[in-house]
């Protein structure tokens, strides 16, 4: 049975009823769709959508995701510490013994060279990165105690580790063996 409203299925096909005698009824209007009705909530639609995405990004990085750490940590990989050897003794090619030293036991010397000074006492172990482990292997290594380890960090320097050769250079490991 067709509802009081709804067109009947042989008058919705644009042919006449049939035999059962069904009688005509009106068709319901049709609204025309204009495009600029359809442009203009497409458009809102879009907008919307924009934002929506505009907020979500902004809450999740500001709230929900955990903060970027400016080192990267490659877990399961031994890093290999990166350091540069200064000859502050005076003694002329001081500083390749060390680094041949040092490079034999897979530290990585990326320089060598002078110290600003030819006249230090002690010898040193300068820590430039905040990574006072690395420089303590560093000093285990050549056999400075690590009250010599020292704290002068150096973002620009891209060096882990920084070794001062000093006039005490013959009680060190490079030499005793």
């Amino acid at each position: 049975m067709d509802l009081p409203n709804e067109p009947s299925p042989s008058s919705t096909s644009g042919h006449p009823p049939q035999q059962g005698g069904e009688s005509k009824q009106p068709r319901p209007k049709r609204v025309p769709l204009s495009m600029a009705g359809l442009g203009r909530n497409g458009m809102v639609v879009l907008f919307g959508g924009l934002v929506l995405i505009m907020v979500y990004a902004f809450v999740h990085r500001m709230f929900l995701a955990p903060p970027v750490e400016p080192e990267v940590i490659v877990e399961g990989k031994p890093h290999v510490i990166q350091l540069d050897v200064l000859n502050g003794s005076g003694v002329p090619k001081l500083a390749q013994r060390f680094t041949d030293y040092l490079r034999a036991r897979g530290f990585d010397v990326v320089e060598m060279g002078n110290y600003g000074e030819s006249d230090v006492s002690t010898t040193l172990v300068l820590d430039r990165s905040g990574n006072l482990q690395a420089a303590e292997q560093v000093a285990d290594a050549l056999g400075i105690p690590r009250e010599r380890v020292r704290r002068q960090i150096d973002r620009n320097a891209y060096l882990d580790v920084t070794v001062v050769i000093g006039k005490d250079f013959r009680t060190l490991k490079p030499l005793q063996e």
